[in-house]
This record gives structure tokens, sequence and C-alpha cells, in this order.
């Protein structure tokens, strides 16, 4: 049973999370340049200066929605501070613990495919205001900083793989199969495939188990 926030600063972080996911949700409804500060303080029962004055502007909103599409809303506390600290920033991922801990590169790859496709079927809806906001400088600063701690996330999730037994496929490098992962494992595909072609969260997961281990991993030794 969940309680009610008591203290002053938990208070705080409550609504803050209720202004992130109401900006969340009229971003994949109308857009980034359909979704007004005015509609946020709406949906979120709270006043307008109190959007302005946690956020500052709408490109911060967009940047804390896509933040807590990531680890997850009720997981988000605020952006982390530059220069980010990544292996903090992971940390705030409940599985990360169990993939540094996992006793394989197989072990590991699925672990992060399988809570990764999660993370792609929240950031999936916000991919179209992603890319409807590149005429606001302030918000395409957004999408550029997003996509390089996408790529760096998942250099570190490529370099913690081959370290652990059962590596990388042979012949292939840590930048190749990092390039692998940052073109298939996207919110563009997740979209394409559960909003394009209609399929499942369970079958774009299944999806992404089969390709990725068989384009990153040694196959399994038969007996």
């Amino acid at each position: 049973m969940s309680t009610a926030p008591t203290t002053r600063a938990e208070r705080a972080l409550a609504t803050r999370r209720r202004m992130v996911r109401a900006a969340y949700d009229l971003f994949c409804q109308n857009g980034y340049l359909g979704t007004t500060i005015n509609a946020v303080a709406e949906a979120a029962g709270v006043a307008v200066p109190t959007v302005y004055y946690t956020f500052g502007t709408k490109a911060a909103l967009l940047s804390e929605s896509l933040g807590a599409a990531i680890v997850g809303f009720d997981r988000w506390r605020e952006p982390p501070r530059e220069p980010i600290d990544m292996a903090e920033f992971l940390d705030w991922h409940e599985w990360w613990a169990d993939f540094e801990t996992a006793a394989t590169a197989a072990e590991a790859l699925d672990l992060f495919v399988t809570h990764g496709a999660a993370v792609l079927r929240r950031v999936g809806p916000l991919v179209a205001a992603l890319h409807g906001a590149s005429g606001d400088p302030d918000a395409a600063e957004v999408a550029r900083v997003s996509e390089a701690r996408r790529v760096e996330t998942y250099r570190t999730v490529v370099r913690a793989i081959a370290r652990k037994p059962g590596g990388l496929r042979r012949g292939i490098t840590e930048a190749t199969a990092t390039d692998i992962v940052v073109a298939l494992f996207s919110a563009e595909v997740y979209q394409a495939l559960a909003v394009g072609r209609g399929w499942s969260p369970k079958r774009c997961s299944a999806f992404f188990r089969e390709i990725l281990p068989a384009q990153l991993l040694n196959p399994p030794r038969s007996t």
C-alpha cells in the first residue's frame, strides 16, 4: 500500500513527478509544439508559475519527461548534475546491479535487452515529440544530448558484456558491437514494430532478445 508524502521534500518530489508525467502524456499526445506550459499545469493540478519555477522552460520539461521515461516515472528525482556520471546514472535502473553481477555475457545481455525493451516502450511515444522539436534550439539540444547519452550507455553495456565469460562474438570489436546496438535497439525501431506493425510488447521484446544475441554473441556450443 502506498503512503502519502509527509515531508516537504517528499511533497515537492511528488509534485515534480506529477508535472513530469503530465508533460510526458501531453508531449506524446500533442507533440512538442502542440504542448503548452498552461496545459501541463492544468493536467498536473498546479499553478502555471509552479511549472516555470520548477523547470524554467518547456525544453527542460521535455528533458525530464524523457529521463523519467527511461528510468521509470516512480524512480525519477531530478536531472543528474553535469557532467553526468554514467555509472551513477545507470545505478538509477533497478536492474543494473543484477546486470553487473550476471555470471556470463549471455545472461547480462538478456537482462539488458529484457529491461531495455521496457524502456523503449516508454520512450517510443516521445519519439515524434523529440523529432518535432528541432525548430526550438533548446529542445533540439535536449534531443542531441539524449542521443549522446544513449550511445554512451550502450558503449558501457557492451564493454561490460565483453568482459564477462563468453564475451562478444569472435571477430567483433566493442566499437562495432556498440554500433549494432545503437542502430537496432532504439525507440524508433520499437515504435516501428509496435505502432507501425501492431506488434505486442511481448513480441517486440522477443524480437530484440533473438536478434541482439545473434549479432553480438558467439553461438552456444552444441552438446
